[in-house]
């Protein structure tokens, strides 16, 4: 009884051991990107996993600003790579890779990653 008390304290410990921290800190990056919904052209947005797809409704001046603004953030709060999907807001069932999008962001771990979107 004993030993097995023994050997459970230690399987315990060495789970501990391996799962990082940051795992335990990851929340979900929908909580680093509720600011989209004080944007005027933002249409809708969603999570898809570890992408964000944003619709938009029109392109406005600071574009570049708000999907970088958003893969930033949303990968503070998960921390891992995410990637930031622009799309035309009459694409609501787009997901990541069918193509047609304006332009795609990344992040990883609150480090800008690379984007194609034009400044």
């Amino acid at each position: 009884m004993k030993r097995s008390k023994e050997v459970i304290a230690g399987l315990l410990v060495l789970a501990l051991w391996f799962i990082p921290a940051s795992a335990l800190a990851a929340k979900k990056p929908s909580k680093g990107i509720t600011f989209l919904n004080d944007v005027e052209k933002v249409e809708w947005y969603r999570v898809h996993g570890k992408h964000i797809i944003i619709g938009w409704k029109g392109l406005p001046e600071d574009f570049y600003h708000w999907n970088y603004k958003a893969a930033l953030n949303a990968s503070k709060a998960t921390l891992y790579k995410v990637h930031v999907w622009s799309v035309r807001y009459s694409q609501k069932s787009w997901s990541p890779g069918e193509g047609g999008q304006i332009c795609i962001t990344t992040a990883h771990m609150g480090r800008f990653g690379k984007t194609n979107c034009k400044k």
